[in-house]
């Protein structure tokens, strides 16, 4: 689990690294934009730590949470945002343990979405060279990328805030 802002950001670099990566392979520059990154924990206790470490005023600007699929999502805007050739990350996804326990502490995914084509385009382009699994919740459907080693290039329609901001927050 992590300690501290400063390991956080320290390991979040190895996925960004293996996610910038893909975008290269895939040639997504001016194709996708990414949205978060997602922690998964794998406790109810990591996730209030890590939440903790967040609230901060100089480390966030806001945090979000809400019960989605029957467990804690706490959406973060990073003060310090995450660079990659496809847009600035603003944001990190924290989730708390599945009621099934499956969960083990470590980064996910990073989300993107469409910008220049459709998102069926651009599921269907990804096809043509990797594993697509199409990935039906009852929140929202995804279509994942194993990037290597388990985490993932998710694919979605469009940026989680203005899903939180139109589904949540009424």
């Amino acid at each position: 689990m992590i300690q501290s802002i400063e390991a956080f950001y320290a390991g979040v670099g190895e996925y960004v690294a293996q996610f910038e990566l893909f975008v290269k392979k895939h040639a997504l520059e001016g194709v996708a934009k990414a949205d978060h990154i997602c922690y998964k924990c794998g406790s109810k206790e990591s996730f209030e730590a890590l939440r903790e470490l967040f609230e901060p005023k100089d480390v966030s600007v806001y945090i979000y949470q809400a019960m989605i699929s029957e467990r804690r999502i706490a959406y973060i805007k990073l003060k310090k945002s995450i660079e990659t050739s496809i847009g600035t990350i603003e944001f990190l996804e924290l989730s708390d343990q599945k009621l099934n326990g499956s969960q083990v502490d470590g980064f996910d995914h990073i989300e993107l979405y469409p910008t220049r084509i459709s998102y069926d385009e651009l599921v269907e382009q990804l096809e043509m060279s990797e594993r697509v699994t199409k990935v039906e919740r009852l929140h929202h459907t995804t279509h994942d990328i194993d990037t290597g080693g388990g985490f993932l290039a998710r694919l979605t329609t469009g940026p989680l805030i203005e899903k939180i901001k139109t589904r949540e927050m009424v």
